[in-house]
């Protein structure tokens, strides 16, 4: 899976290298204006060829410092002789030595410049392989890690995460290992730039198109060699012999605007960038009144600053519809919702979100501030006049300054069970680390959202019991029970057992998640599990109440379990 501009760049290097089958057409074919035109199109877009291999077209790009450039006449970069292949170092023994050394192969390109420079890709082959990928590509070390990219295999590509958390292709990579008819590298403009900006280095893009019909060519003859200078920076050789032709030349490209690049790098590393900010509806609590206010640094002040000024407090709360939450939760490979942060990976993180009495979700303006504006633009979109104040959470820890000395029942729930996995008890195992962030209350109207919330309760502590430990202890307990019956029913046992000996006991939440988690999520259409949803919301108002009410009964099963077999 590469980009669509690598895709599209490859399909027309294979078009460009199509054989015309009309004469007139031939003929024009083999001066390779077509070619040379896209060269100089490509130069100026966002995905830049770097190596490129198809039936008639060959591209090699190396970086060369500028520098050295500017020392050499450009024709002398004619002669170059190089591809990605050519190995960079080999050992050596002989000459007279008793020892064999390392031999760095520097002057092979062609030219003092060339000689300078610095490849960015490597063409290996793995001798003795006969699978798929016996032949690959490298990226220049130093280049991945000044970028920050990874190679993704599902992807073909080397990438890193963009702004908003999603996997961004850097360097798109097809092979004709894979089947390709064009094996092609392309790097991203923007990454490449700053590489070529802060190194001082300019791109030399060396081409050969040798164009004709194979099994009709009979040689070069003594045709002369033409030499055209399009510019100083643009130049070639070529030869037109009958049918036949070749155009070998190089094509400089250098970073397109030297003082936006260093403007954009010192502002990146200075954190002094230029960024657009929101305003939303707050609850300005200096003055008492519920009023627009922007993310902007510059419009919010806070204790230190107060007295010069009287600017609402960065600290002014931001109140939303509860849906703000929803679209996180359906990607959860990309976004971890904690009980009071919000962070999407490798991009940005929401400090200090909470909910109110009146079910609305909060965050202040000095944590909106910290999202990008695309984002900040999302959550302006279920911005509204609060209808309560702030949690009482969140006044304890974030005004008073002190720490929060009641628990939710989720909190109590999940202290078990990071008790259990540190104290690495035999009746339990955290199946996958995610669940604990995954289980959190539902905050919405929504009974998928519920029933999503339900599930998580049912894998994170359910499907964490061990069966063969339940049934080993109910084994040396003189305890019968059948094949079909589960966890559960085993724990049910078990507790009754050492608590009472006379019948099994009710674990009433572990129950209620399971019976919900069939009904609901299993048959979400079905009228049982309907019914139970209506039921969820008459008896304790919101979906979000039941879920808490669900976790004090597990938290009295989980106290139950752990007293029964000797925690």
């Amino acid at each position: 899976m590469t980009t669509y501009a690598h895709k599209k760049i490859a399909a027309t290097i294979a078009e460009l290298d199509r054989v015309p089958h009309n004469l007139g057409d031939f003929d024009e074919w083999i001066h390779a204006g077509r070619h040379l035109n896209y060269l100089e199109a490509n130069m100026k877009s966002d995905e830049v060829i770097v190596y490129a291999s198809g039936p008639y077209s060959f591209i090699h790009t190396i970086a060369v410092p500028s520098s050295a450039l500017a020392s050499e006449d450009p024709e002398s970069l004619l002669y170059w002789s190089c591809d990605p292949f050519t190995s960079i170092a080999n050992y050596v023994s002989g000459g007279g030595r008793d020892t064999m050394w390392i031999e760095r192969c520097k002057d092979h390109r062609g030219s003092p410049a060339l000689n300078a420079g610095v490849d960015l890709i490597f063409g290996r082959t793995f001798e003795g392989w006969a699978g798929a990928e016996r032949n690959y590509i490298e990226v220049n070390q130093e280049y991945t890690h000044l970028s920050g990219i990874h190679w993704r295999p599902e992807r073909r590509a080397y990438c890193r995460f963009d702004g908003n958390g999603d996997l961004a292709d850097v360097v798109s990579i097809t092979h004709d290992s894979m089947g390709a008819s064009v094996s092609l590298v392309t790097f991203t403009w923007p990454e490449l730039e700053e590489y070529l900006g802060i190194a001082g280095y300019a791109l030399v893009q060396m081409f050969d198109f040798t164009l004709l019909r194979y099994g009709e060519f009979g040689g070069w003859g003594d045709v002369p060699e033409d030499i055209v200078r399009v510019s100083d920076d643009f130049l070639f050789r070529q030869k037109v012999s009958g049918k036949a032709a070749y155009t070998r030349g190089v094509q400089i490209i250098r970073p397109r605007d030297a003082r936006t690049i260093s403007d954009n790098i010192s502002s990146r590393w200075s954190g002094s960038s230029k960024r657009e900010y929101a305003t939303f509806i707050a609850d300005d609590w200096r003055h008492n009144k519920v009023i627009e206010i922007s993310t902007d640094p510059a419009a919010t002040t806070n204790y230190f600053e107060a007295g010069q000024n009287d600017l609402p407090y960065e600290l002014s709360p931001v109140f939303f519809r509860p849906e703000v939450i929803s679209r996180y939760k359906t990607d959860r490979e990309k976004y971890t919702i904690g009980e009071r942060d919000i962070v999407c990976r490798a991009s940005w993180t929401l400090r200090g979100y909470d909910v109110n009495d009146a079910g609305q979700v909060f965050a202040y303006i000095c944590y909106l501030r910290d999202l990008p504006y695309s984002e900040q633009l999302l959550w302006k979109a279920f911005n509204e006049p609060p209808k309560a104040g702030i949690s009482e959470r969140a006044f304890i820890h974030d005004f008073k300054g002190e720490f929060v000395t009641f628990q939710t029942p989720r909190s109590e729930m999940l202290v078990i069970l990071k008790r259990w996995k540190d104290g690495g008890v035999e009746w339990w195992m955290l199946r996958d680390e995610d669940l604990l962030d995954r289980a959190n209350p539902p905050i919405t109207s929504s009974k998928d959202e519920w029933a999503e919330a339900v599930m998580d309760l049912s894998k994170l502590i359910v499907e964490g019991f061990e069966l063969k430990f339940l049934r080993k202890t109910l084994d040396n307990l003189g305890q019968s029970y059948s094949a079909h019956e589960m966890s559960i029913a085993l724990l049910e046992r078990i507790v009754g057992e050492r608590n009472s000996g006379d019948r099994p006991a009710h674990l009433e939440g572990l129950r209620t998640v399971q019976y919900i988690r069939s009904k609901v999520k299993g048959h979400s259409g079905s009228s049982e599990g309907k019914a139970i949803a209506k039921e969820a919301l008459a008896k304790y108002g919101t979906y979000g109440e039941h879920f808490r009410h669900l976790c004090k009964l597990i938290v009295d099963d989980l106290r139950k379990i752990e007293s029964a077999l000797g925690a």
